[in-house]
């Protein structure tokens, strides 16, 4: 008697759409942003190539969707960092929020360089993406405002610090994935020593600087 084939999985709802976000994350951390299209994911998650058209209207939505994915995974390495701090020292909070956005780029840069991708930085054009990127500053903001709060800085707008603060950490993650450190003298410095010493300074200028 001849072996019944298996069946195809059936996606209830909803169940597609991530199903195919995780293909595309799963494709850009092995292959490379290059490799994924609506055909990729379609063959990795094994539905018909139409089926991908149900939810994204071309790659630059389904490029959007996977970012998104990222900045939500980035917020989920931040939380696991702050569980393991003081909740009432908001500078270790910082601490936290740097750590994880340091550790998400370093075990994740290809999801991370798609994520600051200059055709994605056009919010109007991908309103899921744009929540997910509020999410992801929200951890950075809040912190900052509860430093404020606190009087550990004199601070009346948030936002100039939050960014002094992001900036810095950011460049020091892409510098450290596109391998730039090791072309200088503090490619011999350990790197996690590198980045501790980064966030001190951030939270010494913080402390330091009269912001307006």
């Amino acid at each position: 008697m001849p072996k019944r084939r298996p069946k195809p999985r059936a996606y209830h709802h909803g169940d597609l759409e991530h199903a195919l976000i995780d293909a595309g994350l799963a494709i850009v951390e092995r292959n490379g942003i290059e490799a994924l299209s609506l055909r990729a994911v379609a063959r990795r998650a094994k539905v018909s190539h139409t089926a991908p058209y149900h939810h994204f209207a071309n790659k630059s939505e389904l490029l959007a969707a996977v970012a998104a994915a990222g900045f939500d995974q980035m917020v989920e390495a931040i939380r696991k960092q702050s569980e393991r701090v003081r909740a009432d020292d908001p500078f270790d909070r910082l601490r936290a929020v740097g750590r994880g956005y340091v550790q998400f780029a370093m075990t994740r840069p290809l999801v991370f360089r798609l994520m600051f991708r200059p055709e994605l930085t056009r919010p109007a054009e991908h309103p899921r993406l744009m929540e997910a990127e509020g999410r992801a500053f929200s951890t950075l903001m809040e912190t900052m405002v509860a430093i404020q709060q606190s009087s550990c800085i004199r601070a009346t707008d948030p936002r100039p610090p939050a960014a002094f603060a992001w900036s810095t950490v950011h460049g020091l993650a892409m510098l450290h994935i596109d391998e730039v450190f090791a072309e200088t003298p503090l490619g011999q410095v350990r790197f996690d020593h590198l980045a501790a010493e980064i966030h001190e300074t951030i939270i010494s200028a913080l402390r330091a600087h009269a912001w307006k």
